[in-house]
């Protein structure tokens, strides 16, 4: 009994806490080195067993054990990553069937290491570009509650003992304490279920497509998001194209590496499209989402006939002008925040001091 109590403890000791998703990093330089090795002509078990052996990460060589094990049973490539979906991620088991499909797996696997690798950048420059912003308004409204939960109402039970008449702006903070030391629990509950309600909702597939519809279209991000959107589908088009991927089947792959169910539908309606022997450049344009620039370098790869050369190009413009947009943003909203904070302090400080200087006052004479 004592041995099975051990066994399980060690067995929960021994699982991996936290995402079940391998680290992009990590993912990227094992793509790297699983494409070097197939282009050397070792096959893709013994490339496995290469990468294994040399212990990049536990998750990553957790989940190679098992695409291992699947190959050896004679499953396929596609059908062995399939089975590690969780640890790789769609776009990777997607990527690994149509590489295997057109025998281009190594080129194609090399293609996607390098996009990660540039996305991970792109990611760090994003972090470093929202972090003091995000620093700053926390810290304000950090100070605001602490004002108006803490500090105010020490002066309240000053400013009541106190029978003259207050200031306007003191009055008015007095007001806002009052309210949310009445009231703040309250907010919480109702944001905590509205944040709840909207999981819950997500969950349901009749709900799911309208709330994914609603934040894709949310007027202040819906200009950054798709210009991410777009480097994504060029980016991730240019990879598949020069792999000799065809066309609706890339589609159909891109739409599965995005989360959201509002985009999915658009890029299902642009797959039937093309079904239906519209071209690229017509079937994105008719679902009036993307930009006229995105479908303008699309229809010029088409016309000259190096789509290649166009995506690619798109998808060096979208990254450089998604994180310059982003890095703008960011300038601009750090004066902001501080003049906003300046002016929350100053308020503050001036609805008090002046009833303050009045009560002095009044003693003294």
């Amino acid at each position: 009994m004592n041995k099975i109590k051990f066994d399980k403890l060690k067995a929960f000791l021994n699982k991996d806490i936290g995402k079940a998703r391998i680290n992009s990093n990590i993912l990227s330089l094992f793509l790297k080195q699983l494409s070097l090795l197939i282009d050397s002509s070792v096959s893709l078990y013994d490339s496995l067993m290469i990468i294994i052996d040399q212990r990049l990460d536990k998750k990553l060589n957790k989940a190679l054990v098992n695409v291992s094990l699947a190959l050896k049973k004679g499953d396929e490539a596609y059908v062995a990553f399939k089975k590690e979906e969780k640890a790789f991620g769609p776009i990777v088991t997607a990527f690994v069937k149509s590489g295997d499909a057109s025998g281009n797996l190594s080129k194609i696997l090399d293609e996607l290491s390098t996009y990660m690798t540039e996305e991970s950048k792109n990611k760090n420059q994003i972090s470093e570009a929202l972090i003091y912003p995000i620093i700053l308004l926390i810290v304000t409204i950090g100070v605001v509650i602490t004002i108006l939960t803490k500090v105010m109402p020490t002066f309240i039970e000053v400013f009541e003992e106190n029978a003259r008449s207050l200031p306007i702006a003191t009055k008015i903070l007095l007001n806002i304490s009052d309210f949310f030391n009445k009231n703040g629990l309250l907010i919480l509950l109702i944001i905590f279920i509205f944040v709840f309600t909207i999981i819950l909702l997500r969950r349901k597939d009749k709900y799911r497509n309208k709330i994914d519809e609603s934040l894709f279209k949310i007027i202040f991000f819906k200009k950054f998001r798709l210009l991410n959107i777009e480097y994504q589908i060029s980016s991730l088009l240019y990879i598949l194209k020069k792999g000799d991927v065809d066309i609706v089947e890339s589609i159909d792959i891109i739409k599965n590496s995005f989360k959201n169910q509002y985009l999915k539908q658009i890029l299902t309606n642009v797959e039937e499209s093309l079904k239906l022997g519209n071209n690229l450049s017509r079937s994105l344009d008719k679902e009036n989402v993307f930009t006229k620039l995105f479908i303008a370098m699309i229809k010029v790869g088409e016309d000259s006939g190096d789509m290649t050369k166009s995506l690619k190009k798109a998808s060096n413009y979208y990254a450089n002008e998604y994180i310059y947009r982003l890095k703008r943003i960011s300038r601009l909203a750090e004066p902001f925040l501080i003049l906003f904070m300046a002016l929350v302090v100053g308020f503050v400080v001036f609805s008090i001091a002046i009833p303050m200087f009045d009560s002095v006052n009044a003693i003294n004479f």
